[in-house]
């Protein structure tokens, strides 16, 4: 055995296996550090993801809220437009029903005024015409009938009043 310790390539050996055994320790630290600064790198890519995809869903549902009440808004602003012009048109549609009796009374007592104008036109042409028809009547009655006529009239109006 002591032909061993001479051997230079024995001493090579054990320098070789000193250098990996010394040498594992440090390279297993840089591999193990790596590795777990790795999987830490990692796990913290995952926890932003998860946290992005939080935050991505909340402001997916805050958009989908406004969304929603944009809609409703809109229903309303609708629903309100609608009602504004029924009740504007009703409005207008009594406004215009009472204009149209106005104008139909207005027409009916101008009717009225000219029927009456009319009519007393006539009783005047017809009292023009009789006065005319008693004046040529008398003119050819003689002076007793005359006198007769005009008693018979003075009685009849005492009676009537």
């Amino acid at each position: 055995m002591s032909y061993l310790f001479q051997d230079p390539k024995f001493w090579l050996l054990i320098s070789f296996i000193t250098f990996i055994i010394l040498m594992i320790k440090p390279f297993k630290s840089m591999m193990i550090g790596g590795l777990d600064s790795k999987i830490n790198e990692i796990k913290e890519n995952i926890d932003k993801s998860l946290k992005s995809f939080s935050e991505a869903e909340i402001k997916l549902k805050e958009a989908e809220k406004q969304t929603e009440d944009l809609s409703n808004k809109i229903d309303e602003i609708i629903n309100n437009a609608k009602s504004q012009s029924e009740a504007i048109s009703k409005n207008i549609i009594d406004k215009t029903a009472l204009t149209i009796q106005s104008k139909e009374k207005n027409s009916l007592d101008r009717i009225k005024q000219i029927e009456l104008s009319a009519v007393q036109s006539i009783k005047n042409q017809a009292s023009i015409e009789l006065n005319k028809l008693i004046i040529n009547y008398f003119s050819e009655i003689s002076e007793d009938s005359k006198a007769k006529i005009l008693n018979k009239s003075i009685i009849d109006f005492k009676t009537i009043n």
